[in-house]
């Protein structure tokens, strides 16, 4: 009985230490992963792969050890959530694919490979010495895949307290296959082989190249305000040749030479002014310089100037004073796209130029100008015209933040429609030209 109490007693207080030690062993995993966290602080939130260690003198046979070893230190990754870990099957199978070992120390070139292949930054790979104490010290290493430079290691020494393996050229594998070490071996790794292949053999092609984005490419969500004051080319056409002046209004008075009839009434570079444009744009630089983005935009303009010269069939222009400011107004809406060109890359500051073109959508509005509306011969006309943009963009790009921009730009914008006042012999050309000047703000993503 008191031998009985004597080896109770003797197994409380031997547990703690054993516990103790278990607990050293599962810390120097984490002292691994936390080292290789920290030197790998600039791909925290990407892609990496843990290759599976292999012995330093190169003794054929033993994968078992380095697999685990490799397995244990994956789990503290995962668990840490600073890095994205590809999984054991992916890995296996693009090794497979460039005819790679499934340990070992890669070169440059293969290293290079793989991280092409998988899409990862960095690949965490080492070496094992088996100890004459029965323990294993690993030294591992992390490794920049577009450079296969290494940027951090971490060295520990692990106790193997696990079945299998080691095995040397003075030791050959053989001597530890025996029955029980396979049934242990098996379990622990063959089915979750199998397990995972069908799982992502169907997905290889589309899993294994991921789309790295440019360090100098992101898009970009643009909201601009401008103003400016373009001039406006109008042409009252009618091939039939039966145009009256005092249709139009052009001086309030309607007398002047009411009899006379003409094909064409014109006048150019009259003088435009009222609210915008507001333009929202949606786009995005690639790695390079060239970009491209989709915008649309409102203004609405009327008459500004107090005197229009007007020809008559292309003649001589004649000055007449608008019967009122307001005696002709258009709202557009427009929409199109934009080729951009930058000229800096990684600077706070980005001038870039373009050039674009789209449709619009106007509506245009003269009071006091006759026309036939529902089958009457009466005033006002009242018009939609679609119209074709052009567009020709010179700006500059001010980082003031991670995601936000500062937006300065001077544009070039022409916008050209036709209406026909309801008259099936008529064709109207209305045309807005000039130089826009823009400013707001971008948000980059």
């Amino acid at each position: 009985m008191k031998n009985i109490v004597k080896t109770l007693l003797a197994g409380l207080l031997l547990l703690p230490a054993f516990s103790m030690r278990a607990s050293a062993q599962q810390d120097k995993y984490a002292q691994l992963a936390n080292e290789l966290i920290e030197a790998g602080a600039e791909f925290q939130g990407k892609k990496i792969a843990v290759i599976p260690f292999s012995y330093a003198d190169n003794r054929t046979g033993a994968t078992k050890d380095g697999a685990v070893i490799s397995e244990r230190l994956t789990m503290k990754l995962i668990n840490k959530r600073k890095f994205e870990i590809v999984e054991r099957a992916m890995l296996d199978k693009v090794m497979g694919e460039l005819k790679l070992q499934s340990s070992g120390i890669m070169d440059a070139n293969s290293t290079q490979q793989l991280g092409k292949l998988l899409g990862v930054q960095a690949i965490i790979t080492g070496t094992m010495i088996e100890t004459s104490n029965g323990q294993i010290e690993v030294n591992a290493r992390l490794i920049k895949t577009e450079t296969a430079q290494a940027v951090g290691a971490s060295q520990v020494t692990v106790e193997k307290n696990w079945i299998g393996d080691a095995a040397s050229p003075q030791q050959p594998r053989q001597t530890y296959a025996q029955p029980q070490y396979q049934e242990a071996q098996q379990p622990e790794y063959e089915p979750a082989q199998q397990e995972y292949a069908p799982q992502y053999a169907p997905k290889q092609r589309r899993n294994y190249v991921a789309k790295k984005k440019g360090e100098n490419a992101y898009g970009f969500f643009d909201i601009f305000i401008g103003f400016g004051s373009p001039k406006m080319d109008l042409e009252f056409y009618n091939s039939e040749g039966n145009i009256y002046p005092y249709e139009l209004n052009m001086n309030g008075a309607g007398a002047w030479e009411t009899t006379a009839q003409y094909t064409s009434i014109e006048a150019k570079n009259v003088q435009m002014d009222g609210f915008g444009p507001f333009v929202m744009r949606v786009g995005g630089f690639g790695n390079a310089n060239i970009g491209g983005a989709f915008e649309f935009g409102y203004e609405k303009k009327h008459l500004s100037a107090t005197k229009i010269d007007w020809s008559f069939d292309y003649g001589n222009p004649i000055t007449f004073s608008p019967y009122t400011e307001d005696w002709l107004s258009i709202s557009s809406f427009y929409m199109g796209g934009d080729l951009l060109i930058r000229f800096t890359k990684k600077s706070p500051v980005e001038p870039y130029v373009g050039i674009g073109c789209g449709f619009s959508l106007n509506s245009i509005t003269m009071p006091n100008v006759w026309s036939y509306t529902n089958s009457a011969w009466s005033t006002p006309t009242e018009d939609f015209a679609l119209g074709f943009v052009l567009n020709m963009p010179v700006g500059l790009r001010f980082k003031v933040g991670d995601t936000m921009q500062l937006l300065a730009e001077a544009r070039y914008q022409l916008n050209t429609m036709s209406f026909d006042r309801g008259i099936t012999s008529e064709r109207d050309v209305l045309t807005l030209k000039g130089m826009y000047f823009n400013v707001g703000m971008g948000f980059t993503f």
